[in-house]
């Protein structure tokens, strides 16, 4: 099922946040602000029973208002941040309005419930146009998210100290619970088109998602029925499709509003009823979607740039090779320059033009040899950086094999394998665009599952945490995997912490079998090693180790695979 990768906060998400929110802190008193980053922004507001948090965002792929859980102290000092904290301190928050199908949010502040409104917090969610914005009483913008200067926007530039215009009013009619059927669909018919096309340019407060949302349960069935012009929907198809839009008008009549994330859609917020208990707070729920979305969209864009920085590399260092060998070619017959000179002077009365052609013979093979010697090196280090290359391709495609891990912790992980190759493979100058909140001496959580006897079977997925499992926190009886003369992670079977039996170092050899490059194979041999018989290469990667003796065993990849689904 190809859904859209995020689904935006649009009218009716926005019209549900809204409402709750108004049950949850209004009224409250405002306390708090902190900037996150350069687009999202979260509030602290004191109710009579708690601090109650909200976090804002107008960054266009995903505008939002959403309830959060108390977060980290982060951005306290950002401008935006001090100047809200500044200008709303003992403020109350009395009222959160919306009206109509504008998707403008304005949140109210006085000195107190029943006293004149003295500062507007306007959250205008628009995709690319979103923003934030804080007026005065007399409708000054006092400060705001992001300047819209004339050169950005003809029609509405926006700056400090401007007076606060909405934006042009929203086209198409106005949705209406008793308009009858052959009007609403007369109006869709109007102009002949795609029915997501007639249906958005006709009315108002429509989005992809409302309008799968109300063409069926399926998202292929839905998206079938979108796609169809107006003029070849069967009856009975906008039948189906009518009766939804009227609970959808009803629901948001009545302010009822339930989240469920089945359906066509991502999530939904209409069209459920309403249970006794369990209902999962609408804001919360979207905090969480909104959070995973935004990290995964983060891991795939430091992925697909990380699989091409290491693609190039490669490429580059693969041509350095060719040329060394090439060279290698061309100057291998120095042995032949050596016979050639012999043969000169073991003749029995070599001339002196003998005597000098082979003397530079000898020099010119001498000369062949030491650069054929410089040459072998070179060969030597392009071949280890290729295998450094290969071996960071599969920790990004071992990254793709979870054990129920957070999104945060796949993006840590995937931070710290990107620092690695812009340290030791592509070597950036500039700083990185993502980075982790770990310290440089810390390794980001690592990869482990449960052996049959319930020992602890840890996996590197880079080479800082291959060390960090392998030599920093290695102990004395710990047993270490790895396949055998092919890239591939550490593993280490944590035997320090009690008995093993040979189902757990059939797993652990599974395991590393398929955290590596032979992962397609039937069988890997596996090197099985006592930790304590590892030592690290001095000048090399972190996590390159040698060892002293050994036991190669037999993995299979297959029977491992179990254990990590694919992300």
């Amino acid at each position: 099922m190809n859904k859209v990768p995020i689904q935006i906060m649009d009218l009716t998400t926005l019209k549900a946040v809204v409402f709750e929110l108004n049950q949850e802190i209004v009224p409250s008193r405002f306390e708090n602000a902190q900037q996150i980053d350069s687009h999202t922004i979260q509030l602290g507001f004191r109710t009579l029973e708690k601090l109650k948090w909200i976090e804002i965002s107008w960054l266009a792929e995903t505008p939002r208002i959403v309830s959060i859980p108390p977060p980290k102290r982060y951005g306290e000092k950002s401008t935006l941040a001090k100047q809200l904290k500044n200008l709303l301190i003992n403020l109350a928050l009395v009222e959160i309005a919306q009206t109509g199908f504008e998707r403008i949010v304005r949140f109210k502040l006085s000195s107190r419930p029943g006293k004149e409104i003295e500062k507007e917090l306007i959250v205008e969610l628009m995709g690319r146009h979103s923003n934030i914005l804080l007026i005065n009483r007399t409708g000054k913008i006092i400060t705001l998210g992001k300047q819209i200067k004339n050169s950005q926007s003809r029609l509405r530039p926006i700056g400090t100290g401007d007076i606060y215009t909405s934006p042009p009013p929203l086209k198409g009619l106005v949705p209406d619970y008793f308009e009858s059927f052959n009007s609403w669909k007369e109006n869709i018919c109007l102009v002949p088109s795609s029915f997501k096309n007639s249906l958005k340019n006709t009315y108002q407060g429509i989005s992809p998602a409302l309008t799968l949302q109300i063409a069926g349960n399926d998202y292929k069935d839905a998206i079938n029925i979108i796609n169809q012009s107006v003029k070849s929907i069967e009856l009975d198809t906008w039948e189906a499709i009518y009766k939804k839009w009227k609970e959808w008008l009803l629901d948001l009549k009545n302010n009822n509003y339930t989240i469920s994330f089945e359906g066509p859609t991502d999530f939904k917020v209409w069209g459920q009823r309403k249970s006794k208990d369990n209902n999962p707070k609408i804001g919360n729920s979207l905090s969480i979607y909104y959070s995973n979305k935004i990290v995964e969209r983060k891991i795939n864009s430091i992925r697909e740039k990380l699989k091409q920085d290491l693609g190039n590399s490669k490429d580059h260092e693969m041509r350095k090779l060719e040329e060394q060998e090439l060279l290698i070619q061309s100057i291998s017959e120095y042995l032949t320059m050596q016979n050639k000179a012999n043969n000169l002077l073991t003749l029995q009365s070599p001339t002196k033009k003998q005597i000098i052609e082979a003397q530079r013979l000898f020099k010119e093979a001498k000369r062949k040899k030491r650069s054929r010697e410089s040459i072998l090196n070179r060969v030597k280090f392009y071949k280890k950086k290729i295998s450094e290359i290969e071996n960071c391709e599969l920790f990004l495609d071992s990254l793709m094999y979870g054990v129920n891990e957070a999104n945060e912790n796949k993006l840590d992980s995937i931070i710290e394998l990107k620092e690695e190759v812009e340290e030791y493979i592509c070597i950036k100058k500039n700083s990185p665009k993502f980075k982790s909140n770990r310290k440089k001496e810390d390794s980001s959580i690592i990869k482990e599952i449960q052996s049959p006897s319930g020992l602890k079977i840890q996996i590197g997925s880079n080479n800082r945490q291959n060390e960090f499992i392998s030599l920093r926190k290695g102990k004395k009886g710990d047993l270490w995997f790895h396949a055998q003369e092919t890239p591939g992670s550490h593993v280490v079977l944590k035997s320090s912490n009690g008995l093993f039996d040979d189902k757990d170092i059939e797993l652990a050899a599974d395991i590393a079998s398929f955290f590596s490059r032979a992962r397609g194979n039937k069988l890997t041999p596996i090197i099985m090693v006592p930790i304590e018989n590892l030592q690290r290469i001095s000048g090399s990667l972190p996590g390159t180790v040698r060892h002293r003796g050994g036991k190669v065993l037999w993995g299979k990849a297959e029977r491992a695979a179990k254990y990590f689904p694919h992300n």
